[in-house]
């Protein structure tokens, strides 16, 4: 077991390492200076040539690209992730004040997806060719189907815009700060309801499916026909068997969920104006903010990398013969 999880360790350390050295070369390599950049996007004067000179050697912008990278791999080293080029800020600090917020988003989202999918997938896996199959299927389908950028505009334009009953972006409204703390509460949690949605639906259908997939395949098992043979009806066999059997590849599934949402709340977050990490990821990319690129791209690899982990030792929690293994 340890081995295995030494492999992961070293295999998914080479990946991020790859990652940050490929997002380095191609923000280094794309035309124009960055900083000069980053001082227009933040409405400053273009600095004169003098300064941005200046601000490259204590960028270390003026050193060659291999020796930029190791000084920022030495820094990283210390627990340093830099400074901004477009406000000077610690990148730091930066990701530390928008995580707050991704992390709720993406934490409802992911207990919207299991309470729904599950479910969903088991009453679909119960009955197959059932009328709740088939319109499961259909749904399911037509919804992973459906790209998110063009999914959150649908929902604004229907349920902001039209009908009027949720905000339309942010995270709260003009005058919230003088609420109480139970209407303040209300006010966020309508504001969640879109993104929330937005950022659920892909993965819900995806993990339905997959669901109701494994329990299938499980349900024909020497173990559950045994049972069948034994009395059992086919939802107790579902239930004592067909979980328990299918626990490994829906813990295969799980461990790339929360980096996956990750990902996708970057377009939800822009699209819902949510100031998160995808927006800040968005804003860094506009900005070429080299420090802060390498600060999200780094976090988001080391979530993937965590992810795939946790996913190894819940292997072992579920299944002995991997232990024994």
């Amino acid at each position: 077991m340890f081995r295995t999880l030494a492999r992961r360790l070293v295999s998914g350390a080479l990946t991020l390492f790859l990652v940050t050295v490929l997002v380095f070369a191609l923000i280094q390599l794309s035309p124009g200076t960055p900083l000069a950049e980053a001082a227009d996007s933040a409405g400053l004067h273009r600095p004169s040539p003098e300064a941005i000179a200046e601000l490259e050697r204590i960028y270390h912008l003026d050193q060659p690209l291999h020796r930029q990278y190791l000084l920022w791999l030495g820094d990283l080293a210390r627990g340093d992730l830099g400074r901004s080029f477009h406000d000077r800020r610690p990148v730091a600090s930066k990701i530390t004040e928008r995580l707050g917020i991704t992390l709720t988003l993406n934490g409802l989202a992911l207990a919207v997806m299991v309470l729904t999918a599950v479910p969903l997938g088991a009453g679909a896996a119960w009955k197959p060719g059932s009328r709740l199959d088939r319109w499961a299927g259909v749904a399911t389908y037509l919804l992973y189907a459906m790209p998110a950028f063009w999914a959150a505009l649908l929902l604004q334009i229907v349920f902001a815009v039209k009908l009027d009953w949720l905000p339309l972006a942010g995270l709260s409204s003009d005058g919230a700060s003088r609420l109480g703390p139970g209407e303040a509460l209300l006010d966020s949690a309508a504001h969640l309801v879109l993104p929330v949605v937005c950022l659920a639906y892909g993965g819900l259908a995806y993990l339905s499916r997959f669901v109701r997939a494994a329990l299938l395949d499980r349900a024909g098992a020497e173990t559950a026909l045994a049972a069948r043979a034994r009395g059992l009806s086919a939802l107790a066999v579902l239930w004592r068997h067909g979980f328990r059997q299918a626990a490994i590849p829906m813990l295969t599934l799980a461990g790339f969920l929360l980096p996956a949402l990750v990902s996708g709340s970057v377009i939800v977050e822009t699209v819902f104006a949510i100031p998160g990490l995808g927006m800040l990821f968005v804003e860094a990319a506009f900005q070429r903010d080299l420090p802060v690129l390498l600060g999200l791209t780094l976090l988001s690899g080391t979530a993937t990398l965590a992810g795939i982990v946790a996913a190894d030792l819940l292997y072992t929690l579920a299944d002995p013969r991997i232990r024994r293994g």
